[in-house]
């Protein structure tokens, strides 16, 4: 069936309109394109459009009853009754497949140029130099084994697969981001579709379910938001958990239509389990699945209420009880890696200073989805806002989540989408503390919600324009296809221009700089790519803004490791004194960020060979580092072996066997500690065949191998 309907015995609709400029167009658009042209889709008849045909098919709402139940629609100032009027089009003949190619065409086109991204931020720790991505098998190595972050174990066993099949190269790692993107983006688009043509919302947009459903696919799909979740590849573990949760709650509304068949919902559950194998904030998505089944599954005209509702769901009890049980993969992953949580462990603010904080960032997040203007992919310099600056926004927020439980409560189909809104964000924008106080990525799924409002609030709109103004309404209908074109093409040329900034490590860092000159990991960046080039007096100045901005930071300690690799030590401790200044003027000196710098001087101290001037430094922190780091932090561990080869070195043995023995009980079993467990074991052989004892000696080497297998075996 198609969308118009020729009208027999009409004057014929201009010539202009019978040209063949919309024979290429996709199904869904050509559609609306109609609606201005006046061509039907069967043929190249010349007819004239029905007002019946125009506002029934493009603006349904525009449709009253009179009192006998039929419709009537008001033209020029007169009504008429709209009889013999044509059946309306099914769902099916929009071109459900054509919308979902298009749609998967138009967002590999908008991400096409991020192939020429590089490794960026984490992706070099985590991925480029992740040494437990170097093998596939046993699979739990590599998902289990995060560099410096926690592991997520379904990204990183992909991680893993893109080594293999990739190496170090980032290309084949973007290829593997954008069928993510592009089968998230089909998924949205599936759910959107089935939603529009539940009982609750049918009558309203069930004539238009595909183009509404490819429409705000596209628009979330290509927005310049999601390039941090797709063209930033560690990332992935976003994208990843989104995708995921699209495709469980797809099924669960595909099932909703077919009379609960086992086979979708199955699915659900395993997408579910890969959610939140991907990230912790899928912990959200079974209240998700409920919503959707509160709001479009169970019809609310019944009047059967909660109770109702709640007896509907019963028989899908197993369902939710799977969705439930796959939270156990969250619990298991915070047990396991709990300690590695950077982004917990350093966040410097209260749960009250957080939550002030967050209706400024998540209005930021709406004024991006609008206004793509001053992203970032960094926001460690967002200030933590205080109760009088936060007040505004926070009752602006509040009033829009008292509004959503009122919606919820009365089970308004729009609840759902604040519902959405702010279940996906509540993971990382409520009270719970992170080091970042805003981030991009967060946005992945939550922009979905603001885009469908946006696209169903705009056809609503050319509804009620149509009513009012019936006689403008091929006019709105071509102003609505400009506007719809328009606004994609500027969203896929923006998202260009962020992928290019990817491409570039310098032009990403410098774009952060050019909002927020004051932003300490963006000046950090920018000293480690400028050390690298051999600008090291500029990298310096760089890192001193970078410490002056958070003088926790480690920039000195990271520029002094690059170099001491390279065996200039000279240069290594000249940095790290330079760090130790700026610290030691800003932080107390039992903070951990300067000790663990005291650390690293002594260490570059002593690969000079400065080793009393090593020792003497670290003999100064010892008790501290042991009451602030603890006995088993590489940084005790490192000192005290520094102390037991300065005592040696002095011939006080019994000193040095006590460091030794000490530095290297701590280091025995510690994750990722077999370096520093290899060097106490071969300092503490020295002392003890310098004291005489080499049979004791060999034993302590040839234990030690056993020892260092055992970790292993753990991990």
């Amino acid at each position: 069936m198609n969308w118009l309907t020729p009208c027999p015995g009409r004057p014929l609709a201009p010539r202009a309109a019978q040209s063949g400029i919309l024979k290429g167009l996709p199904q869904p658009l050509r559609g609306i394109a109609c609606l201005t042209s006046g061509q039907s889709l069967a043929g190249r008849r010349r007819v004239r459009m029905t007002t019946r045909s125009v506002i029934g098919s493009f603006f349904p709402a525009a449709l009253a009853r009179n009192r006998n139940g039929r419709e009537v629609v008001s033209v020029a100032g007169r009504r008429s009754e709209a009889r013999n009027a044509s059946p309306r089009p099914s769902a099916a003949s929009l071109g459900r497949s054509q919308a979902g190619l298009f749609l998967a065409a138009i967002t590999c086109i908008a991400f096409l140029n991020s192939f020429a991204g590089t490794f960026v931020f984490d992706d070099i720790h985590e991925i480029q130099r992740n040494p437990a991505l170097e093998r596939l098998l046993p699979p739990w190595e590599a998902m289990f084994t995060g560099n410096k972050l926690p592991a997520r174990p379904l990204p990183y066993l992909t991680f893993a697969i893109d080594r293999t099949l990739w190496g170090t190269g980032p290309f084949g790692y973007h290829i593997a981001n954008l069928l993510i993107h592009v089968v998230a983006a089909l998924s949205l688009f599936e759910l959107v579709r089935l939603a529009l043509l539940s009982s609750r919302l049918r009558p309203r947009w069930g004539e238009l379910a595909v183009p509404m459903a490819f429409l705000i696919a596209t628009i979330w799909a290509v927005h310049p938001l999601q390039t941090q979740s797709v063209t930033y590849i560690y990332q992935r573990i976003e994208s990843l958990a989104g995708m995921c949760s699209l495709v469980c709650l797809a099924s669960y509304a595909r099932a909703a239509t077919a009379g609960w068949p086992t086979g979708p919902l199955v699915v659900g559950i395993v997408a579910a389990a890969a959610a939140m194998a991907s990230k912790e904030d899928a912990v959200v998505l079974p209240f998700l699945v409920l919503a959707y089944d509160w709001f479009f599954v169970t019809d609310a005209r019944t009047g059967t209420g909660f109770s109702g509702w709640i007896a509907s769901v019963r028989p899908r009890a197993w369902f939710f009880a799977g969705l439930a049980a796959c939270w156990s993969l969250i619990g298991l992953q915070l047990a396991v890696q709990g300690t590695k949580y950077q982004e917990f462990r350093e966040a410097s603010f209260t749960p009250l200073a957080y939550a002030l904080t967050q209706p400024g960032v998540i209005l930021h997040y709406l004024r991006l989805t609008y206004w793509p203007v001053g992203q970032q992919i960094d926001y460690s310099s967002w200030p933590v806002a205080s109760v009088g600056h936060a007040l505004p926004w926070l009752l602006l927020v509040m009033a829009a989540v008292a509004a959503t439980i009122v919606g919820i409560v009365q089970r308004k189909p729009w609840a759902f989408l604040g519902t959405w809104f702010f279940l996906t964000l509540a993971p990382t924008s409520s009270i719970m503390p992170i080091e970042a106080l805003a981030n991009e990525h967060r946005m992945y799924l939550a922009l979905a919600a603001v885009v469908a409002g946006t696209v169903l609030g705009a056809a609503d709109l050319g509804r009620m324009l149509a009513v009012r103004y019936p006689s403008h309404v091929q006019g709105f209908g071509r102003a609505g296809l400009v506007a719809v074109g328009g606004v994609i093409l500027a969203l896929v040329l923006v998202t260009h221009f962020r992928n290019q900034l990817y491409s570039k490590k310098i032009a990403l860092w410098l774009d952060v700089l050019t909002i927020h000159p004051e932003n300490h990991r963006a000046n950090w960046m920018l000293a480690s790519y400028l050390d690298t080039l051999g600008e090291t007096e500029a990298a310096i100045e760089f890192a001193e803004t970078s410490i002056r901005s958070k003088p926790t930071t480690q920039v000195f300690g990271d520029l002094a490791a690059s170099h001491s690799l390279k065996g200039d030590h000279a240069t290594a401790e000249r940095l790290l004194r330079r760090g130790l200044e700026l610290q030691g003027e800003r932080l107390p000196p039992d903070h951990k960020a300067l000790l663990a710098t005291i650390g690293d001087l002594a260490v570059a101290l002593r690969h000079q060979g400065k080793l009393d001037e090593a020792a003497s430094l670290c003999r100064q922190s010892l008790e501290t580092m042991r009451r602030v780091l603890g006995e088993s932090d590489s940084t005790t561990v490192s000192a005290r072996l520094i102390i037991a080869s300065a005592a040696s070195a002095q011939g006080n043995l019994a000193e040095a066997e006590r460091e030794a023995r000490a530095a290297l009980g701590a280091a025995r079993g510690q994750t990722g500690s077999d370096a520093i467990t290899v060097n106490a074991t071969v300092i503490l052989s020295e002392i003890l065949r310098k004291a005489g004892r080499t049979t004791e000696a060999d034993a302590l080497i040839r234990h030690t191998p056993n020892e260092l297998d055992r970790p292993r075996q753990r991990r």
